[in-house]
């Protein structure tokens, strides 16, 4: 997803700054993440994706147990 994320970011056009005004989130959070500094937390990753017009989803990875 980390790889979608900075795909949409970058054919977007925008600025860093511009995706942390639209998204509410801290500069210091888009640019940790976008430098590969630090991993977001999911509710920052969900707004990212609402900016980008991307949708966060669970997928299933694996078996179940018992299954």
């Amino acid at each position: 997803m980390a790889e979608r994320i900075r795909r949409a970011f970058r054919e977007s056009g925008m600025s860093l700054k511009r995706l942390s005004d639209l998204s509410g989130t801290r500069y210091a959070s888009v640019h940790a993440f976008f430098t590969g500094e630090r991993d977001p937390q999911l509710s920052t990753v969900q707004r990212w994706c609402d900016v980008l017009g991307l949708e966060l989803r669970p997928v299933r990875r694996g078996k179940r147990k018992g299954g």
